[in-house]
């Protein structure tokens, strides 16, 4: 699921068994979301989730309880007034029930346990949601935007008119007065041609028209306009483009001629900024290619023209200038600009963005157009350059990403044309290659790959563990470290554990790797204890272990072999695992108490029905889910966490809070009843345990 992986997922499950609701509320947490959710039973609850300012992002229908129909859920949430996509889950095949469904507004229907194919429908979902927030706040910024943008240009003393194919969308009270129009009369949607004496009106309006249409960053326009009693007034405009009300359109600044200027003269065009930089002939300046880039991108959500941006890298740069420095590869690169430019003619532009990377923008339709222009480039530009005596090898990867409709801003698509042209060097380079969107792997696959890379890393010892301390905010004396894995696969690549273990844990691969972690940790904390530090343990179990009968037992072996007192270690299972294994959770918690360990529960906080997990269990630690420290500096400021804490409080658990990052998340937790926090403002993950605890935070 690509949808901001880690960010906070806000769902309604509706179904009265509370088993079956959390083993939804899984699939998004095992996907790498944290959760928050509430449990729909009745009619009542559904209204008391919609009531408030709580914000739901789906909405996941497993089974209706009693009471409680179809219709209703789909009208409540419409008569709120709610954005709540909401998706059925469901075993039958039946069209017809799909067909009603999708007619009372529901967005898909998911055959139940089809959890690879939840999570896509989920994800198409979420990302919809994203864009029509965004929509409902743009439209707001802009509504204001709008209205404070028309009373500046009500105050303007310079008259100013803005057209659109050639029609007034909005005259301010200036460009009424030079005209000598009452100002309660309105000249909105008159064709402008009609206020240009009626010798040039023709000319007057193909100009504008081939501006609008070619979309030229700036350009003057001298004519005589129609003044009040049918005299003419000779002004000069200056357009340039803009949007108003959301529209691609021209706004035109019009101040009366100096009177220099003779009467009837065509209209001219002057474009600015266009002598290129002495460093590379022929290739525009960087600042006038992105205001060109931003253009684009607005004509062409507007359907005005389709344009293609191009990256171009050089990829022998590098060694040409490692090889004869600075001299040999600036005179490289500039022979380089040159060929290039002139390959590209003066139909596209084409800027130099440093250390051998261009960025052009092509008019083109499609992408067979893009492909020819890659094409001829290649065969003009790449092959041996001569440099004073040096005969240099030209090699060129380019990347290309059409500018359409859907509206990419202009930092997007320069980093897509940067990767697109990274992917055509990894393919040989000297070719084009288009960016593509990264297509999501099956699960299954995903986690068969994943579970041969982990097999292989542990028999070739490309396992590694690190530390990262948990500091008291109490005074606590114990000096507590959570261990953390970290994996090398064959191609060199890091890979933390938690980005792995959720997908692996459950299976009895996941063993070995809860043994190997203990029996390696074990030795560096026999050594950190030697030295007289009170220092403990936290070690993240997988969910393997829970029904393994042999692994306690072993333990306890292990820690004796190693010299190392229970009191020294606790055991970590993640509340996703402990709703998962519900029944089983007690009995096994209980031996590892009775074997001196303490326990512990991490990514707390996110279930249905997060404190009714810990009723019958004795647990020591709990780490609450990362997101509620992200919440911290949000704009519910910790609430929810606050919330969490008083409970957690009241069950005498020590509260950790993980992953703080900086004094201001750090700040609120002085005060909140937590007892440790963690993360990278303290201690990133380290290969020793050098943390001095004794240290002012």
């Amino acid at each position: 699921m690509d949808q901001d992986i880690g960010s906070t997922i806000r769902l309604l499950v509706v179904d009265p068994d509370d088993e079956k609701a959390e083993a939804i509320l899984n699939v998004f947490r095992d996907a790498g979301h944290a959760t928050r959710g509430q449990q729909i039973i009745s009619a009542d609850s559904l209204n008391d989730a919609l009531s408030g300012r709580r914000t739901w992002d789906l909405a996941l229908v497993s089974e209706l309880p009693e009471g409680l129909t179809l219709a209703h859920l789909m009208e409540t949430i419409t008569h709120q007034d709610r954005d709540i996509p909401v998706i059925m889950l469901s075993d039958t095949e039946n069209t017809a029930i799909a067909f009603e469904f999708s007619q009372m507004g529901g967005r898909a229907v998911v055959p139940e346990e089809a959890n690879e194919y939840l999570l896509q429908v989920a994800d198409k979902e979420l990302k919809d949601l994203k864009i029509r927030r965004h929509y409902r706040k743009m439209s707001v910024a802009l509504h204001e935007s709008e209205k404070q943008r028309r009373l500046l240009l009500d105050d303007q003393q310079d008259a100013i008119v803005y057209v659109s194919e050639g029609t007034v969308r909005y005259t301010n009270p200036a460009f009424k007065q030079l005209i000598g129009v009452e100002s309660n009369d309105s000249l909105i949607g008159q064709p402008f041609k009609n206020l240009v004496a009626q010798q040039e009106q023709e000319q007057v309006n193909e100009f504008l028209l081939s501006v609008e249409e070619t979309g030229q960053s700036a350009a003057a326009l001298q004519c005589p306009l129609v003044a009040k009693g049918s005299s003419e007034l000779l002004v000069r405009a200056v357009i340039s483009v803009t949007s108003f009300e959301g529209d691609y359109t021209l706004s035109i600044l019009v101040r009366p001629d100096d009177g220099q200027s003779k009467k009837g003269q065509e209209p001219t065009q002057e474009v600015e900024h266009q002598k290129a930089p002495t460093a590379h002939e022929g290739l525009f300046d960087k600042n006038q290619l992105q205001e060109r880039l931003e253009l684009a991108v607005q004509r062409a959500v507007s359907g005005k023209e389709k344009t293609a941006l191009m990256c171009i890298t050089l990829d022998t740069l590098k060694a040409i200038h490692k090889k004869g420095g600075a001299q040999i590869s600036q005179f490289m690169l500039m022979a380089v600009a040159k060929k290039l430019s002139a390959s590209l003619g003066e139909k596209h532009r084409i800027a130099s963005w440093g250390n051998g990377v261009f960025m052009a923008l092509l008019r083109a339709e499609d992408t067979q157009q893009v492909q020819d222009i890659a094409d001829k480039m290649v065969e003009q530009v790449v092959g041996d350059i001569v440099v004073g005596k040096h005969k240099l090898p030209v090699k060129l990867s380019l990347g290309g990403v059409l500018l359409g409709e859907t509206g990419s801003d202009a930092k997007t698509l320069k980093v897509r044309a940067r990767h697109a042209a990274g992917q055509a060097l990894k393919e040989g380079g000297n070719q084009l290659a288009f960016y593509q969107k990264r297509e999501v792997s099956s699960v299954s696959t995903t986690e068969k790959h994943l579970a041969g890379v982990l097999s292989q890393a542990l028999k070739n010892d490309q396992m590694q563990l690190l530390y990262q301390p948990v500091v008291s905010l109490k005074g606590e004396p114990e000096e507590y470290y959570e261990v953390f894995l970290r994996m090398t696969d064959v191609e060199g690549k890091e890979h933390d554990g938690s980005s792995f273990r959720p997908k692996l844990d459950q299976s009895a691969l996941w063993s070995k790797v809860d043994r190997w972690q203990l029996i390696q940790a074990s030795k560096a904390l026999m050594a950190k204890r030697k030295d007289g530090h009170d220092t403990r343990l936290i070690f993240h179990l997988g969910a393997c272990t829970i029904t393994d009968d042999s692994f306690v037992p072993w333990m306890g072996v292990a820690l004796k072999a190693a010299g190392i007192p229970t009191s020294a270690v606790a055991m970590e299972l993640s509340e996703p695992n402990l709703v998962r294994y519900r029944k089983e959770m007690p009995r096994f918690f209980k031996s590892i108490k009775q074997l001196g360990c303490q326990t512990a529960i991490s990514d707390f906080g996110c279930s249905l029905n997060p404190m009714d997990n810990l009723q019958s269990l004795d647990i020591d630690l709990v780490r609450v889910d990362p997101s509620f420290t992200k919440d911290l500096t949000g704009s519910d400021k910790g609430c929810e966490l606050q919330a969490v804490i008083g409970k957690l409080t009241q069950k005498n658990c020590k509260i950790i809070v993980p992953q703080v990052e900086s004094a201001e998340e750090m700040a609120p937790l002085w005060h909140s009843g937590v007892d440790f926090i963690q993360g990278p403002f303290l201690q990133s993950p380290s290969e020793v345990m050098d943390f001095d605890f004794g240290s002012d935070i």
